[in-house]
């Protein structure tokens, strides 16, 4: 079996010092929500082997505080520039080219994006997952290389307002 974390980054400034999309920073309660998001992911049995972030400012700011409270050793994160306006195949791109020994995996990324990619993998709509959203989905297969469009189920779901689902 294999297991995939999407998260999608903490809440983020509206601007950047240099003006850019790419270098927004995380907001204060940003910061506040992406660590609230590790210690409740930690309580789980949903501990990722594998981390992979978009190399955006505040994506990559948000996998750091939730990597430091589920305790994952920095040799297991990974930057992936796919995952940076990311559509559905930039994102069956980078699972497909998981390592296999890895069985639980966790990606965060932005939105449209983390929302698509659970319509897609489940047959669970996902209207809109918000800042800090976490969506565990399962797959009853032993390959990256076989996670397909609707082989999905969603396991958990937690945002920063505490509504945990499934």
């Amino acid at each position: 079996m294999k297991q995939l974390i999407f998260m999608r980054h903490a809440k983020a400034m509206k601007d950047s010092a240099d003006g850019t999309d790419y270098q927004r920073d995380l907001e204060d309660r940003g910061k506040k929500d992406a660590q609230a998001m590790g210690i409740a992911l930690a309580k789980t049995n949903y501990k990722p082997d594998f981390l992979v972030a978009s190399p955006a400012k505040r994506t990559r700011k948000t996998a750091q505080l939730v990597a430091k409270e589920l305790k994952l050793a920095e040799s297991i994160q990974e930057l992936d520039s796919h995952l940076y306006n990311a559509g559905i195949s930039d994102l069956m791109y980078v699972i497909h080219q998981l390592n296999e020994s890895y069985h639980t995996v966790m990606i965060v990324g932005h939105n449209p994006s983390m929302t698509s990619i659970i319509g897609y993998l489940t047959n669970t709509f996902a209207e809109h997952i918000p800042t800090s959203g976490i969506v565990v989905v399962s797959f009853n297969t032993k390959s990256w290389k076989l996670v397909q469009s609707r082989i999905g189920e969603v396991k958990w779901y937690i945002n920063p307002k505490g509504i945990a689902l499934v």
